[in-house]
């Protein structure tokens, strides 16, 4: 398998979502754009390599109908926006190199709604939230990641039903809790890695300051996290 193949494998499989519920939109074909999976190919370009990445990149969910459209229409990339930008700059304070990572979503489909931010329309329906809990252990199993990385609220507490590694999670303690956002150890489907648990880069001015890992606080605290992060990496 190749980097570039794998939103192809994916997508080949994300039937495993279906039906969607009310206000959720199936997505027919994801674009080759550098722009989150499932509506773009969840990678950087690495020109004459072609290395699997390691971490995994998970943020909620991809977008709404309109935005999608959006990112047909216009030339530019998603990796333009605040999200990217941000991530940037916190991975590079860490030492991450963003084409060692693969960016997905925990919830498939796209919303049918004006607002893009909030909760999920489809976490109501627990059978389509537990079907989106099978497709993530999919894309673990697929992409098998050192490290995974979750972005906001509800990421880390829908990755928290994969594994009894990550209980501490639950109840969407991933981001609440001092000394919770790094997890090492953690066993998803016979594959053991490491997870950090980021507040979403869209908001992270409003809401970094709140996090605490052991005696950093703020946005050093996070990269304390992704610095022992990229440790268990080498």
């Amino acid at each position: 398998m190749k980097r570039d193949e794998i939103a192809r494998i994916l997508f080949n499989n994300i039937s495993i979502v279906e039906p969607y519920p009310d206000k959720v939109v199936k997505i027919d074909d994801y674009i080759e754009k550098i722009a989150f999976f499932p509506g773009g190919l969840g990678v950087l370009p690495e020109e004459n390599n072609q290395m699997i990445p390691e971490i995994l990149i998970l943020g909620h969910d991809f977008s709404t109908v309109k935005e999608f459209i959006k990112l047909k229409d216009v030339k530019i990339d998603e990796c333009n926006d605040p999200t990217w930008r941000n991530m940037n700059l916190l991975f590079s304070s860490a030492g991450i190199n963003m084409k060692n990572c693969f960016f997905s979503n925990v919830f498939m489909g796209l919303r049918d709604t004006e607002s893009m931010t909030g909760k999920f329309p489809g976490y109501k329906d627990k059978e389509f939230v537990n079907r989106c809990i099978e497709f993530l252990k999919y894309q673990v199993e697929i992409v098998k990641p050192k490290a995974i990385i979750t972005l906001g609220k509800y990421a880390p507490e829908m990755l928290s039903k994969t594994s009894v590694d990550l209980n501490v999670w639950k109840n969407f303690n991933a981001l609440k809790s001092t000394d919770y956002g790094f997890v090492s150890g953690v066993n998803i489907g016979g594959a053991e890695c490491s997870c950090v648990a980021l507040v979403h880069p869209s908001m992270r001015n409003s809401n970094v300051h709140r996090r605490k890992y052991k005696l950093k606080n703020g946005n050093e605290a996070e990269i304390e996290m992704l610095k022992e992060l990229v440790k268990e990496l080498k």
